[in-house]
């Protein structure tokens, strides 16, 4: 278990799991953890509507579809978010979390017209791809988002508050958006140079084009809240100077306030030492199968369209991974509460399982597997978020037994 920074503490974090989120979020989930902030919540499309955001102070949205995320908030999920942050919300958004505030005429992205910035990487005439071409771009109305680059690029700042004492970091680009700020809004850092780890896709100079001098992190002041748009992942967990950054951050946003965030809603569940061993050997047993599983898969020359996004077999092993690597820690608790949310877990855990032994025999014999991959990573991003409630809630709870 962490303990908490004392200049941390008490920040009740949102992070965003629902419609259009992708694997990525897990390492929003990573980063807090490892800083001491394990006051952290997950919310789905629908605990946005319901007004869920004034639990918390800072929300996390991270990549996937950009307009899945739209589709699926909605008109309610947008006024909400903006209520929530001209009320004193901080919102982070990384890649399509950065892409969805953005100003846009596009149906339903213009929902969220909430930022004022140019995106450089929109072009209505697609350049040719040097590799990756299933990831290369995506549809835009009538224009296209493209990427001209992947993996790790050269960040530079102008060493202002939250950024303070930072000159130059790299943070990996996984198709987030290179800006041009409009307006009120502000530069932070920008895209300065590339790394012997990147990976191009389109011509060295066409990429030096689109990115270099572009706004790479951007600030807009709404009311009492602030949006934060991140085009690399700064939340990415092997770039530690990034993602003390997003820490920087919500230090620099946030002032410390008393209290725990009730994690989910009323029907817990109380495990006692024997029963919770018993859990969490029945959770073990079933995650363990389905990594065995999944690593089988990783050979295979597979992905599927999964809305505007390319799925390979190796994110349901970043779901999974994020999963097992907490269970030694869940095996020293005596005592366990269950939400209400959670209490299924067993039996989806069980079920994803069988999913994924399905998925493989489907592709052993060459048949159709898009329909029941869409099905598992929905799943996978409904069982994370409610096995990391546990894991949390019982984090705080030894914590606070200390």
């Amino acid at each position: 278990m962490v303990t908490e920074d004392s200049h941390l503490e008490h920040h009740p974090i949102a992070i965003y799991t629902g419609a259009g989120s992708s694997h990525s979020w897990l390492w929003f989930v990573d980063i807090f953890e490892r800083a001491g902030l394990t006051d952290l919540t997950f919310f789905d499309e629908q605990d946005l509507k319901a007004g869920r955001l004034k639990e918390c102070r800072v929300l996390a949205v991270s990549g996937g579809d950009t307009f899945a995320l739209a589709e699926g908030l909605g008109g309610a999920g947008a006024a909400a978010l903006e209520t929530w942050v001209r009320d004193g919300g901080l919102y982070l958004g990384s890649c399509a979390g950065a892409y969805l505030p953005l100003r846009s005429s596009k149906d339903p992205l213009n929902l969220f017209n909430f930022v004022e910035a140019k995106i450089s990487n929109l072009t209505a005439f697609l350049p040719e791809p040097q590799k990756f071409k299933e990831k290369f771009s995506q549809p835009y109305g009538c224009s296209f988002i493209f990427h001209p680059v992947r993996e790790a690029v050269r960040i530079s700042s102008y060493g202002h508050p939250p950024f303070s004492g930072t000159e130059d970091f790299p943070a990996p680009l996984y198709g987030g958006p290179a800006m041009i700020p409009r307006g009120d809004v502000e530069t932070l850092a920008w895209y300065s140079g590339f790394t012997e780890k990147t990976a191009f896709l389109v011509a060295p100079e066409l990429a030096g084009e689109t990115l270099i001098g572009k706004s790479a992190v951007i600030r807009k002041r709404m009311g009492a809240g602030s949006f934060y748009l991140f085009g690399p992942h700064l939340e990415h967990p092997h770039y530690r100077k990034a993602n003390q950054l997003v820490i920087e951050t919500i230090r620099f946003e946030q002032k410390p306030e008393p209290g725990i965030l009730d994690s989910g809603p009323t029907g817990e569940t109380v495990l006692d030492h024997r029963r919770t061993g018993e859990w969490v050997r029945a959770i073990k047993r079933e995650l363990s199968n389905a990594r065995i599983v999944v690593a089988g898969l990783e050979n295979e020359p597979v992905y599927w369209q999964i809305g505007r996004k390319a799925y390979e077999p190796l994110k349901m092993r970043v779901f999974l991974e994020a999963l097992w690597k907490r269970l030694p820690a869940l095996e020293k608790i005596g005592r366990l509460v269950i939400p209400g949310r959670s209490r299924g877990l067993i039996e989806d855990a069980s079920a994803l399982t069988g999913k994924v032994r399905r998925l493989k025999n489907r592709l052993d014999r060459k048949q159709e597997t898009a329909p029941l991959a869409e099905e598992i990573f929905a799943q996978l991003k409904q069982l994370a978020p409610d096995f990391l409630t546990v894991y949390f809630n019982a984090n705080k709870a030894a914590v606070h037994a200390l």
